[in-house]
């Protein structure tokens, strides 16, 4: 990638992964619990980190982002409107403001305390992206005992039992995806 002339470089949030994010953008490092979250999410399977102009980090399963971390902690979630409302009516997460009218919700990681329940946010765009590429009964399963394991609102577990159910009958009743003709 080709540099404006004299504009220094540097290596965001996580040592393991490099990515190239101009300096003039940086007005301060990112937080030990942005640094984690970048970690942890950046170990799941399939899961790529890539640079988002906004000295962001995008995290990407195949060619879905699941989430976009910015250096001062905020965290941009896409799901689909279902769960959106559910997250939001749960005080789980907030309406993201700068996509209104978007399937996107937001929180804010500043705090230790706040890592936890941003990663579940980030896993839950995970698992339903991962839906979204499996029929497979072994995947379906594997999603269904993780759901199982978080302290979930019933609405939140109904919706992706739901959502495992009807991807066992086709990949066309899931929210967010186009019928199949």
């Amino acid at each position: 990638m080709e540099h404006p002339k004299g504009e220094e470089r540097f290596l965001p949030f996580c040592s393991s992964v490099f990515l190239d994010v101009p300096m003039a953008a940086a007005t301060a490092s990112p937080s030990a619990p942005v640094t984690q979250l970048t970690e942890q999410a950046g170990a799941w399977f399939g899961v790529t980190l890539n640079p988002h102009p906004e000295r962001a980090v995008a995290f990407q399963l195949d060619d879905a982002t699941i989430g976009i971390l910015h250096h001062d902690g905020l965290l941009e979630i896409p799901v689909p409107a279902p769960i959106r409302t559910v997250l939001i009516d749960e005080e789980l997460a907030q309406p993201h403001t700068a996509r209104p009218g978007a399937d996107w919700v937001a929180v804010r990681v500043h705090t230790e305390d706040e890592i936890d329940p941003a990663t579940l946010l980030l896993r839950l765009s995970y698992l339903y992206r991962r839906l979204l590429r499996s029929q497979a009964p072994a995947v379906l399963r594997r999603i269904r005992i993780e759901l199982g394991q978080y302290a979930l609102p019933e609405a939140l577990s109904d919706l992706y039992e739901t959502m495992i159910a009807k991807r066992d009958n086709g990949p066309s009743a899931l929210p967010g995806t186009p019928p199949s003709a």
